[in-house]
């Protein structure tokens, strides 16, 4: 089971020439966008469940991120889609509310303390969900993302886990640039 965050479709979905997402995409490096590419054909040939959340907010960024593209459907809603045809995706209970407009994850106020970014909170939602369910933290798979670079020890500390599919030093690159 894994968690991937929309960070990696986006990158991996920005290595084709005829992608709509490869002007915004992180990182911009050619060399990493296809490391992370290669990530994500592994992980859609594996029998690796994807985790999403039973009320569609990751489904929701997914498709929000990788807008229908009349030439060719991005890449990371083709894994997704390859998946949910394989039956590997597994949908784990969370809760969620509407505020200020936005449809967000509720977590306790000590876990909602950890995550800066009010929508990253349904990835951490769905780790502790399906750790209750499956009796497994299925890891949160990012790329270019600094905040859960800077949140991953934290985050360690209350049992989540993490594969970074970028260099150290690209995030501390990044983080010294702000």
């Amino acid at each position: 089971m894994m968690l991937v965050d929309t960070n990696v479709m986006l990158a991996a979905s920005a290595v084709h020439a005829l992608s709509l997402v490869a002007a915004r995409a992180m990182p911009r490096e050619q060399a990493l966008r296809e490391q992370v590419f290669e990530w994500l054909v592994e992980f859609d040939k594996s029998q690796n469940h994807l985790v999403l959340d039973d009320v569609g907010l990751i489904r929701d960024e997914y498709e929000r991120n990788l807008p229908h593209n009349w030439q060719a459907q991005e890449y990371g809603l083709l894994v997704l889609q390859s998946k949910l045809d394989r039956n590997q995706v597994d949908f784990v209970p969370i809760d969620s509310l509407e505020a200020n407009g936005e449809h967000i994850a509720v977590l306790e106020p000590e876990h909602e303390a950890l995550v800066s970014d009010r929508a990253d909170r349904k990835w951490v939602a769905c780790a502790l969900a399906a750790q209750t369910l499956h009796g497994a933290v299925p890891p949160i798979v990012y790329a270019a993302e600094s905040d859960w670079y800077c949140a991953e020890q934290q985050l360690r500390a209350i049992g989540l886990c993490f594969v970074r599919l970028l260099p150290d030093e690209w995030y501390e690159a990044k983080l010294s640039a702000t």
